[in-house]
């Protein structure tokens, strides 16, 4: 049997915060992920990045960036972008990670309408054996649901949990 693709976890504080390496014992993973990355910052470290010959990339942007208050068409199209290069650069597959809204409680409405945008423009660009969308299974109505998170943002271990195994069935 093969030895499985390496992945490369790329992203802000959701995606530096999990523990990747655990998750995908039978793999090589970099976990990419930095605190307060906006997609602006991931397109500005690209070309840190190590080979990415035969990797699979996981991509999961954007919350920092609605929360700065920009508009999800600009996020989007930045989050498509970085997709491409990844692949251009020689990235196996990207698996986009849909942007979880935030408990609006505790950070406010600009983690619900433009999260729900955000994803809505990502789906529809982004192929469906690609994509990953957690809403449902993570969220409710008012965000991230309280068991599934810290601090209405950040993921606890059960969230964790449940995105690895949705993960790993696509892989």
């Amino acid at each position: 049997m093969s030895p499985a693709a390496p992945l490369i976890a790329l992203g802000d504080s959701i995606t530096a915060a999990g523990p990747w390496s655990e998750a995908f014992p039978g793999r090589s993973v970099l976990n990419a992920g930095i605190s307060g990355n906006t997609t602006v910052d991931l397109l500005g470290r690209l070309d840190l990045l190590p080979g990415l010959g035969g990797a699979t990339v996981v991509l999961m942007a954007g919350i920092n960036d609605l929360l700065q208050g920009e508009a999800p068409a600009p996020v989007a199209d930045r989050i498509l972008r970085i997709r491409r290069e990844l692949l251009a650069r020689g990235a196996a597959r990207v698996v986009v990670v849909a942007t979880l809204p935030c408990e609006a409680a505790r950070w406010g409405p600009r983690c619900l309408a433009p999260v729900h945008d955000l994803n809505r423009r990502l789906r529809g660009a982004v192929p469906g054996a690609d994509f990953l969308d957690l809403t449902n299974l993570l969220a409710d109505g008012a965000g991230l649901r309280r068991s599934m998170g810290l601090d209405g943002l950040h993921l606890g271990p059960q969230a964790y949990s449940l995105w690895f195994k949705r993960l790993e069935a696509m892989l």
